[in-house]
Protein backbone atom coordinates (compact mmCIF):
# COMPACT_ATOMS: atom_id res chain seq x y z
CA UNK A 1 0.00 0.00 0.00
CA UNK A 2 1.29 3.50 -1.07
CA UNK A 3 1.72 6.35 1.96
CA UNK A 4 1.46 9.91 1.22
CA UNK A 5 5.12 9.99 1.35
CA UNK A 6 5.73 7.43 -1.47
CA UNK A 7 3.14 9.27 -3.41
CA UNK A 8 5.28 12.57 -2.98
CA UNK A 9 8.37 10.79 -3.72
CA UNK A 10 6.85 9.51 -6.98
CA UNK A 11 5.62 12.99 -7.93
CA UNK A 12 9.06 14.62 -6.71
CA UNK A 13 11.06 12.04 -9.18
CA UNK A 14 8.63 12.44 -12.58
CA UNK A 15 9.26 16.29 -12.11
CA UNK A 16 13.10 16.02 -11.64
CA UNK A 17 15.05 16.44 -14.88
CA UNK A 18 17.27 14.29 -16.98
CA UNK A 19 21.18 15.07 -18.12
CA UNK A 20 19.47 14.34 -21.32
CA UNK A 21 16.81 16.78 -21.01
CA UNK A 22 19.53 19.45 -19.74
CA UNK A 23 22.04 18.76 -22.49
CA UNK A 24 19.32 19.09 -25.12
CA UNK A 25 16.82 21.77 -23.49
CA UNK A 26 14.12 19.83 -24.53
CA UNK A 27 12.13 16.59 -22.84
CA UNK A 28 13.63 12.93 -23.36
CA UNK A 29 11.85 11.29 -26.43
CA UNK A 30 8.90 8.97 -26.03
CA UNK A 31 7.27 6.08 -28.47
CA UNK A 32 5.74 7.43 -30.86
CA UNK A 33 8.19 10.35 -31.62
CA UNK A 34 11.63 7.91 -31.51
CA UNK A 35 9.83 5.83 -34.12
CA UNK A 36 8.66 8.58 -36.27
CA UNK A 37 12.13 10.04 -35.84
CA UNK A 38 13.60 6.64 -37.02
CA UNK A 39 11.39 6.25 -39.68
CA UNK A 40 12.17 9.76 -41.19
CA UNK A 41 16.22 8.69 -40.64
CA UNK A 42 15.46 4.82 -42.82
CA UNK A 43 13.61 7.56 -45.25
CA UNK A 44 16.46 9.52 -45.91
CA UNK A 45 19.18 7.25 -45.76
CA UNK A 46 18.63 6.66 -49.80
CA UNK A 47 20.44 10.08 -50.29
CA UNK A 48 23.79 9.63 -50.83
CA UNK A 49 24.40 13.26 -51.31
CA UNK A 50 24.00 14.27 -47.85
CA UNK A 51 24.81 13.34 -44.36
CA UNK A 52 22.21 12.62 -41.69
CA UNK A 53 22.21 12.79 -38.47
CA UNK A 54 20.01 12.68 -35.13
CA UNK A 55 21.05 14.33 -32.06
CA UNK A 56 23.84 16.48 -33.03
CA UNK A 57 24.44 19.28 -30.97
CA UNK A 58 25.22 22.81 -33.07
CA UNK A 59 27.27 24.87 -31.99
CA UNK A 60 24.63 27.94 -31.90
CA UNK A 61 24.25 30.87 -29.32
CA UNK A 62 22.33 29.28 -27.39
CA UNK A 63 23.69 25.65 -28.36
CA UNK A 64 20.74 23.28 -30.25
CA UNK A 65 20.12 19.85 -30.18
CA UNK A 66 17.67 19.35 -33.26
CA UNK A 67 16.17 15.89 -33.38
CA UNK A 68 17.63 15.30 -36.99
CA UNK A 69 19.98 17.54 -39.23
CA UNK A 70 20.92 17.25 -43.00
CA UNK A 71 24.46 18.19 -44.11
CA UNK A 72 25.96 18.51 -47.20
CA UNK A 73 27.53 15.28 -47.82
CA UNK A 74 30.43 15.56 -44.97
CA UNK A 75 33.81 13.21 -44.65
CA UNK A 76 33.33 11.09 -41.94
CA UNK A 77 36.59 10.71 -39.24
CA UNK A 78 35.79 7.94 -37.23
CA UNK A 79 38.65 8.63 -34.92
CA UNK A 80 37.91 12.30 -34.61
CA UNK A 81 34.64 12.84 -32.55
CA UNK A 82 33.06 16.59 -32.22
CA UNK A 83 31.15 17.38 -28.96
CA UNK A 84 29.93 20.71 -30.77
CA UNK A 85 29.60 20.96 -34.52
CA UNK A 86 30.46 24.75 -36.26
CA UNK A 87 29.26 23.60 -39.91
CA UNK A 88 25.70 24.59 -40.23
CA UNK A 89 23.58 22.32 -41.78
CA UNK A 90 21.44 22.65 -44.81
CA UNK A 91 17.92 21.42 -42.66
CA UNK A 92 17.02 20.97 -39.13
CA UNK A 93 14.14 18.64 -38.32
CA UNK A 94 12.35 19.09 -35.25
CA UNK A 95 9.75 16.28 -33.68
CA UNK A 96 7.56 17.43 -30.85
CA UNK A 97 6.80 14.93 -28.49
CA UNK A 98 3.86 14.80 -26.33
CA UNK A 99 5.15 17.02 -23.56
CA UNK A 100 6.73 19.56 -25.63
CA UNK A 101 4.70 22.53 -27.24
CA UNK A 102 5.04 25.25 -29.38
CA UNK A 103 6.68 27.53 -26.51
CA UNK A 104 9.93 29.08 -28.37
CA UNK A 105 9.55 27.39 -31.59
CA UNK A 106 9.51 31.03 -33.65
CA UNK A 107 12.94 31.66 -31.81
CA UNK A 108 14.19 28.48 -32.62
CA UNK A 109 13.38 29.02 -35.80
CA UNK A 110 14.85 32.08 -36.28
CA UNK A 111 18.21 31.17 -34.79
CA UNK A 112 18.53 28.19 -37.42
CA UNK A 113 17.79 30.79 -40.23
CA UNK A 114 20.33 33.64 -38.86
CA UNK A 115 22.77 30.76 -38.83
CA UNK A 116 21.95 30.06 -42.61
CA UNK A 117 19.98 26.66 -42.41
CA UNK A 118 17.93 26.58 -45.56
CA UNK A 119 14.80 24.55 -44.16
CA UNK A 120 12.94 23.56 -40.86
CA UNK A 121 10.58 20.59 -40.85
CA UNK A 122 8.13 20.46 -37.71
CA UNK A 123 6.53 17.34 -36.97
CA UNK A 124 4.14 16.78 -35.11
CA UNK A 125 3.41 13.00 -35.03
CA UNK A 126 0.49 13.12 -32.64
CA UNK A 127 -1.62 14.84 -35.54
CA UNK A 128 0.63 12.92 -38.56
CA UNK A 129 1.56 16.36 -40.53
CA UNK A 130 5.12 17.92 -40.98
CA UNK A 131 5.15 21.86 -41.36
CA UNK A 132 8.13 22.70 -44.30
CA UNK A 133 9.67 26.33 -43.10
CA UNK A 134 12.05 28.11 -45.45
CA UNK A 135 13.17 31.73 -45.13
CA UNK A 136 11.29 34.93 -45.58
CA UNK A 137 8.25 32.25 -46.86
CA UNK A 138 4.66 31.00 -45.57
CA UNK A 139 5.19 27.12 -44.08
CA UNK A 140 3.49 24.60 -45.94
CA UNK A 141 1.63 22.03 -44.26
CA UNK A 142 1.98 18.36 -45.27
CA UNK A 143 -0.86 15.57 -43.87
CA UNK A 144 -0.33 12.83 -46.66
CA UNK A 145 1.67 12.04 -49.72
CA UNK A 146 4.86 13.41 -50.31
CA UNK A 147 7.19 16.28 -48.95
CA UNK A 148 9.69 17.55 -51.32
CA UNK A 149 11.89 20.34 -49.54
CA UNK A 150 13.06 22.60 -52.22
CA UNK A 151 16.37 23.46 -50.28
CA UNK A 152 18.14 20.31 -50.81
CA UNK A 153 15.33 18.43 -52.61
CA UNK A 154 14.76 16.02 -50.32
CA UNK A 155 11.14 13.97 -50.28
CA UNK A 156 9.67 11.80 -48.21
CA UNK A 157 6.27 9.77 -48.17
CA UNK A 158 4.14 11.10 -45.14
CA UNK A 159 1.55 8.00 -45.72
CA UNK A 160 4.85 5.96 -44.80
CA UNK A 161 6.41 7.94 -41.56
CA UNK A 162 2.78 7.53 -40.07
CA UNK A 163 2.00 4.57 -41.19
CA UNK A 164 0.63 2.30 -38.09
Amino acid sequence: METEESIEVEKHAEKEISDYELERGKPMPSFIPAITQAKILVALARYEDFTIGSEITLDLKPKATPDIVVFKKRRINFQRDEKRVSETPLTVIEILSGTQGMENFDERLQRYFAAGVKSVWLVQPFIKIIALFLLDQEPQVFTRGELRDPATNVAVNLDEIFKS
